[in-house]
């Protein structure tokens, strides 16, 4: 049975309301303030009513414990007064009071009035949450794209500087099809979580759909402390989501939108961010970009040095009670998980080197299709050959290689091209080791 307050110390008008109401509520009565605010503190109430009629009884404490505590939002509070006076019902009722009660106490009217406040309070509740489901993203609990789009275009309207951020996880589908969706989904979480943590002030944060979130923040106007953030958030997603296998890092490409500089409304941000995004995926991945000035087109083509990557630092993160020397001895080529810290020759006695894809036709802006073509068959080559080695793809372009032997890196380019000498030259791309860091 749902329980209401009555804070009364008159006992006839407590007896008169407990009578009243005994039939649809188990009623608490409290004499006094300190047992009042008490049980507020543990209870849950359907209703609260307080007698302002007594000066023996400080209505008014209860009143404002309920109004700065915001417990006035949820548990509906009605008061008597004696006598009537109109203006004191208005302030009560400014004062977010749901029903005011004049004695002497009618039963029937009383006990009504009593379940009608009940009644729409517990409609509001409903209504709340709904609305909430609404806006909320099951799987995160994060925005949706509704809520997300409700809540940046009314920020707008305050014409506020502002971010718009748009991310997205780089190899969402490798994952669900390698491990199953319910791993994706764990995934998708956990990268919700670092975001929410790293973006906790001043920000809407969404879930979008799939491996795709945004992200805006508002009340900001520094790109620097913008990036930052970013730099942050790639940090903490790459370090500390991982997929069971550690074959392959868990990594964000972030494009950015910054208000109003690069544009004014919801759909122009967004469309902003999608194509500062869309250059980062077609460049290396794993980096953010804010969107420049120029042509988006021509801008896409330019070049990679204008993402802000993580450096080409690396950090084996092997599975338990494997050896790491044996591994890149015997081992077959592998993926390296990507990060900021870079294991020192005092840990592990290793040798790191980039391979560069080349277009010969045009060696300052690749054709970023072809590349891709050649860095497909690249994987697919050294992941079924049996040169002692692990390799991570750090851009479309360049290949990391870390191995404990020198002269493999020659014995397998030598190789390498002799595997693909007939797609290359169809490509007109070439291949070449760039100096070890």
């Amino acid at each position: 049975m749902d329980k209401v307050f009555l804070a009364i110390r008159d006992y006839e008008t407590a007896r008169a309301f407990q009578s009243t109401l005994s039939d649809y509520f188990e009623t608490e009565v409290y004499s006094n303030e300190v047992d009042a605010l008490n049980a507020l503190l543990e209870n849950q109430y359907v209703c609260i009513l307080i007698d302002f009629s007594t000066t023996t009884l400080d209505g008014e404490a209860i009143l404002n414990y309920l109004v700065t505590s915001n417990l006035i939002d949820n548990q509906p509070v009605c008061v008597i007064i004696d006598p009537p006076n109109l203006q004191k019902e208005l302030d009560l009722f400014n004062r977010g009071c749901a029903e005011i009660f004049n004695k002497p106490i009618d039963p029937i009217v009383t006990r009504k009035r009593v379940q009608n406040v009940v009644t729409i309070s517990k409609l509001k509740k409903n209504v709340a949450e709904y609305e909430h489901k609404l806006i909320t993203d099951p799987l995160t609990g994060l925005l949706n794209k509704d809520g997300f789009q409700a809540k940046v275009r009314k920020e707008l309207k305050l014409k506020r500087p502002g971010a718009f951020i748009m991310a997205d996880m780089d190899g969402l589908k490798y994952i669900n099809d390698n491990f199953s969706h319910q791993v994706g989904d764990n995934i998708i979480m956990g990268v919700g979580e670092q975001i929410l943590k790293v973006c906790s002030e001043n920000a809407f944060i969404s879930h979008i759909s799939g491996d795709e979130f945004c992200i805006y923040l508002y009340d900001v106007e520094s790109k620097d402390y913008v990036a930052r953030l970013c730099q942050r958030l790639l940090s903490a997603v790459i370090t500390k989501v991982l997929i069971p296998d550690l074959s392959r890092p868990v990594s964000l490409s972030i494009g950015i939108a910054m208000y109003p500089s690069s544009a004014q409304t919801y759909e122009n941000l967004s469309s902003k961010a999608d194509h500062a995004l869309l250059y980062v995926k077609n460049h290396g991945k794993g980096a953010f970009k804010f969107h420049g000035p120029r042509d988006d087109r021509e801008e896409m083509l330019k070049g990679r040095q204008e993402c802000t990557n993580v450096a080409p630092h690396v950090m084996l993160r092997k599975r338990e009670g494997e050896d790491i020397q044996t591994w890149l001895k015997f081992g077959e080529f592998r993926i390296v998980y990507l990060t900021y810290q870079k294991y020192s020759s005092e840990v592990l006695s290793a040798n790191f080197c980039l391979i560069n894809i080349v277009d010969l036709k045009n060696r300052e802006y690749p054709d970023s299709k072809k590349v891709s073509s050649l860095n497909d068959k690249i994987s697919t080559f050294i992941k079924e050959a049996e040169f002692p080695g692990i390799f991570s793809w750090y851009s479309i372009s360049q290949l990391l290689i870390m191995t404990v032997n020198k002269s493999i890196l020659s014995r397998g380019l030598t190789r390498l091209r002799q595997e693909l000498s007939a797609e290359m030259k169809a490509l007109m791309l070439d291949i070449e080791l760039l100096e070890s860091i």
